[in-house]
């Protein structure tokens, strides 16, 4: 069984993600990209992630735990306080928003974690309620900015061994910096000045455990 897993549930939201996805099996991950509502493909998740040294997860996140398949409207826990151990002592990368707290809460190193990332009209909007500074980006905005997003990490993940976090964090932060001046010189987008300070905070936010 591959030791290199990626976990990337299946929701319409982080579809622009699906490129990263296909990089990351290019490089020697086995992909699941599953309906985690189907509780066949959780079982199936379990077991890979309890057999894994290297994960990979993309999709939503929190503080307290890693989300699957949305039921509903509702986002339904994956990985939380109860299943936690499944990712102790793993190396991981943990593409949701706020990983950094759950890494940091949970103590999970080695680790390559994010902040808050603005990918979907809902993500700004619930911005704008609690920071009315917040930039009021557009579909167009954020489509730019999910784009360099995947730019950035899959340059980072294939240029560097994944067991070196330390050289692929630095990868990341790299490619980061390409993808700010690119947005600044080009401007693609209306909002590009603020799409461009988005993701400086991304870089600013991604964190490396050892």
């Amino acid at each position: 069984m591959n030791k290199n897993i990626c976990i990337y549930p299946k929701d319409p939201s982080t579809d622009f993600l699906e490129p990263l996805f296909d990089a990351i099996c290019s490089s020697g991950f086995s992909g699941f990209h599953l309906d985690t509502n189907v509780e066949e493909n959780k079982i199936t998740i379990f077991e890979v992630l309890n057999n894994a040294l290297n994960i990979i997860f993309l999709g939503h996140g929190s503080s307290g735990r890693l989300y699957g398949t949305p039921h509903g409207n509702s986002l339904s826990d994956l990985i939380a306080n109860d299943n936690i151990h499944l990712l102790k002592g793993k190396r991981l990368f943990l593409l949701s928003c706020n990983s950094n707290q759950f890494c940091e809460y949970y103590s999970l190193q080695p680790s390559i974690s994010f902040g808050d990332m603005p990918t979907g009209k809902h993500d700004v909007d619930s911005q704008l309620e609690n920071d009315p500074s917040f930039p009021r980006l557009e579909e167009d905005d954020i489509t730019v900015y999910n784009t360099a997003l995947v730019r950035i990490l899959t340059r980072a993940i294939l240029s560097i061994e994944f067991n070196d976090l330390d050289r692929l964090y630095s990868k990341v932060l790299l490619y980061a910096n390409v993808e700010i001046s690119e947005c600044l010189l080009n401007r693609p987008c209306t909002r590009f000045r603020e799409v461009a300070d988005l993701l400086q905070e991304f870089k600013n936010e991604c964190t490396l455990r050892l």
